[in-house]
């Protein structure tokens, strides 16, 4: 045994979220900048599982985890984080992924993402984010459904609305999606995949818009005509959280003056939302993420 580190990513929401023949689905969009880190002091000696500015799920998740490898020992686990909770960042699945990272490196587990998804489902909807690549997601039930891999260079800037959502509650909704609205999930999908295929961010940029459209029936975002405006004026996609209060605008990076077509659009995101105290959220991916499976 020995001290164990774990770490995961938060996101932006998600590309695509919804249902395709009767399964929930989304499609992760992973921010290397938002991070839960997490340490882990083993202590074979007590049988408890102790946090030190940790948070409970992760705890849960942890003692979840040792069970299963019908492991008795305790420890002390550690999370820090940069992730808002409650807006649809992926704070409380980081948290999750990180912690049992944490013990399995302190234990020399053989972790897999499949473990990691099975125990997290039973705490919580989670959102995919033990895979590092983009990946279609059945968040209910923790399955994996497809992987795209890493996304082409974006600049995406988005601002937080305010609020929170208890997103547990949320999921226990359920959701009025009718036929056409499935058809719209099934097309994005399919432009999503396009895209990855073709190495053409403008396609995903067309699915994020489309998804986000129809969860405006869900959970509405104000002024969400004018951002759609401002997205097709900057030749961008609308990306938001299904069940968050974040909602932002993709560009493609490697377009033309791609950094001042961003910094624009983070001033008129500024005055569109003059009102909130929030500044516009600004991150720039170069493409040049190492994907990582743990062994």
């Amino acid at each position: 045994m020995k001290i164990g580190k774990g770490s995961c990513n938060g996101t932006f929401g998600e590309l695509v979220q919804g249902i395709i023949d009767e399964r929930p689905f989304l499609i992760t969009f992973p921010i290397k900048s938002l991070r839960s880190e997490a340490s882990f002091i083993p202590d074979p000696t007590s049988p408890e599982l102790t946090g030190v500015n940790s948070k409970g799920k992760g705890i849960k998740a942890g003692k979840l985890l040792l069970n299963q490898f019908g492991l008795n020992g305790g420890g002390k686990l550690d999370i820090r984080s940069n992730i808002p909770m409650g807006k649809g960042m992926a704070s409380s699945s980081a948290d999750i992924v990180a912690s049992m990272k944490a013990i399995a490196h302190s234990y020399s587990l053989p972790l897999t993402q499949e473990i990691i998804s099975e125990i997290a489902a039973k705490i919580e909807p989670t959102d995919g984010v033990m895979y590092d690549e983009v990946v279609a997601y059945d968040y209910i039930h923790g399955d994996l459904i497809e992987s795209f891999g890493v996304l082409p260079p974006f600049i995406l800037v988005g601002i937080d609305l305010g609020g929170a959502i208890n997103t547990i509650e949320f999921n226990q909704f359920t959701k009025a999606y009718d036929r056409y609205d499935q058809h719209q999930f099934s097309e994005a999908y399919h432009w999503v995949r396009e895209g990855f295929s073709k190495n053409e961010f403008s396609l995903i940029c067309k699915a994020t818009t489309i998804s986000a459209r129809v969860n405006q029936k869900i959970l509405r975002k104000p002024y969400y005509a004018e951002l759609e405006k401002l997205a097709h004026t900057f030749q961008g996609g609308i990306v938001v959280a299904h069940s968050g209060t974040v909602v932002g605008i993709l560009i493609d990076k490697n377009r033309l003056n791609s950094n001042e077509i961003g910094f624009h659009l983070s001033k008129h995101l500024s005055l569109l939302f003059k009102n909130l105290k929030q500044k516009p959220f600004y991150y720039s991916f170069e493409g040049n993420l190492n994907v990582k499976k743990i062994n």
